[in-house]
């Protein structure tokens, strides 16, 4: 199904490529953005660093903001409105081209927010916030324009052969933006039902009573939405696992009926966001609408994809668990049980929440890299050399295991959460030692991200040479 990477050359791309290639470039410098930010973070939780590094805690944290929202937001969703653009559909009336700009612009100005001193930071759940009108508008513009993608014909089914995105996984991919979608209207119900007015002035930063009563503000807004999003999340990677799986056993790892039942279970949950949001009723529904409306239908997944493999195996060709594609399915989907296992484990207010969300969005990560490394030939840009194919392969789980190194450290510290430099209080070994090894898997899952971006980057250049000595031929 997919070209040979070695032997792969430059092609013409088709409007469905083109489209999901501006929003291919857009996760991908919102990743490296995010990783740069994350070295701020990283060393912010260094026990004896932090204190001499950060001596500006509110940049640290406005640092942090951003970089949720890139390693999330942007990173997650343009991936995913890229891979939607693959999909079969009419050509005719294309809603991309806006959409991406809108998004990108929206990017750009609440990133420009963490130079802005008087924007304050709302660490709130899911979508953390800088309290500042640009912040605002930007996050917003994002939200409209990957909205405005998934308002196009590709979201109704035709029966039209897919080079990209094989049967199984197509009803996932307009699931997941459904369920965007519907996260966006959750927002808007939440919006609807709270009171805006503490948006109209700025807070200072002594006024402690008015800041809190803000955090409680963007806590309701994004609570009930950030919820609906990680199910899309969820599902997304989903997708990824079966196309990536294609290229692997070369046919359907799960059934396109039962996949598209499973795609199912995971978005009718999500319905009832909007509901929820718009009715103010009480907040914990929504949690457990992801505790129980993702772990079935997922880990059914995951079983019958690893069946799936396990029949094909008489058909596999020498490299195809050696692959980009295969190992970056395994470490995805081992990096979602493990994130069911701390979830199962969390008993309180601690960092054993964000230990289990940094895994669980870890291997969302994980099978978004793993999918773009192995599309890049089918775009023209095949990996550039033995070496660069060796790196790929091994990519997405240097990713993973540091993230999951990151996670436990976290886990083991139980330390207070979103704290940084002199704020952070390390009074045992316990805590230290769990820092030490947050900072330690931090630094792995950095190198991992790093390389991520240079064997892309490395692709995109051999193609180049390869244009530029044609035309001096």
């Amino acid at each position: 199904m997919a070209n040979d990477p070695a032997n792969a050359m430059p092609a013409s791309l088709d409007p469905g490529q083109r489209d999901a290639a501006r929003w291919f470039t857009l996760a991908l410098a919102s990743i490296a953005v995010a990783g740069t930010l994350a070295i701020v973070l990283v060393v912010g939780r260094l026990p004896g660093i932090s204190e001499i590094v950060i001596t500006d805690v509110d940049f640290a944290k406005r640092s942090l903001v951003v970089h949720v929202n890139l390693a999330l937001a942007v990173w997650f969703f343009s991936f995913l409105a890229g891979l939607f653009c693959l999909l079969p559909g009419a050509r005719k009336i294309r809603t991309s081209p806006l959409a991406v700009a809108l998004a990108t612009l929206g990017t750009l100005l609440f990133v420009s927010t963490i130079f802005v001193p008087s924007a304050t930071p709302i660490l709130c759940n899911y979508v953390p916030a800088l309290h500042h009108w640009l912040f605002l508008t930007g996050i917003a513009l994002f939200g409209v324009g990957v909205a405005l993608n998934f308002l196009d014909a590709r979201m109704l089914p035709v029966a039209v052969a897919s080079p990209h995105v094989p049967p199984e996984a197509r009803f996932g991919l307009r699931a997941a933006g459904l369920i965007y979608l519907c996260a966006m209207i959750t927002f808007a119900g939440a919006y609807a039902t709270n009171a805006d007015s503490l948006l109209v002035r700025q807070p200072a930063a002594t006024d402690v009573q008015y800041i809190e009563s803000v955090k409680a503000y963007f806590e309701y807004l994004f609570w009930g939405g950030g919820h609906v999003l990680q199910i899309a999340n969820e599902t997304a990677m989903v997708a990824a696992w079966l196309i990536l799986l294609s290229r692997v056993i070369r046919k359907s790892a799960v059934p396109v009926g039962a996949a598209s039942g499973l795609f199912l279970l995971l978005m009718l949950p999500t319905a009832f966001g909007p509901w929820l949001s718009f009715g103010a009723h009480d907040r914990t529904w929504f949690t457990r609408m992801m505790q129980f409306g993702i772990f079935p239908a997922v880990s059914v997944f995951i079983i019958w994809c690893f069946a799936g493999v396990f029949r094909a195996r008489a058909s596999l060709r020498p490299g195809d668990l050696k692959s980009p594609a295969f190992v970056g399915f395994c470490t995805s989907a081992a990096m979602t049980v493990i994130g069911y296992l701390l979830g199962a484990s969390i008993r309180g207010s601690d960092t054993l929440i964000p230990a289990h969300y940094h895994v669980a969005i870890g291997a969302v990560s994980a099978a978004f890299m793993a999918l773009l490394l192995t599309l890049l030939p089918e775009f023209g840009r095949p990996l550039s050399s033995l070496r660069m194919r060796k790196l790929a392969t091994w990519q997405p789980l240097l990713f993973g295991i540091g993230q999951t190194i990151f996670a436990a450290g976290l886990a083991i510290a139980g330390a207070q959460r979103k704290v940084y430099g002199k704020e952070q209080v390390v009074d045992t070994t316990k805590r230290y030692t769990g820092l030490i090894v947050m900072g330690t898997g931090g630094g792995i899952a950095l190198v991992g991200g790093i390389l991520f971006i240079v064997i892309v980057v490395a692709a995109l250049r051999a193609v180049r040479r390869v244009k530029s000595q044609s035309s001096h031929d």
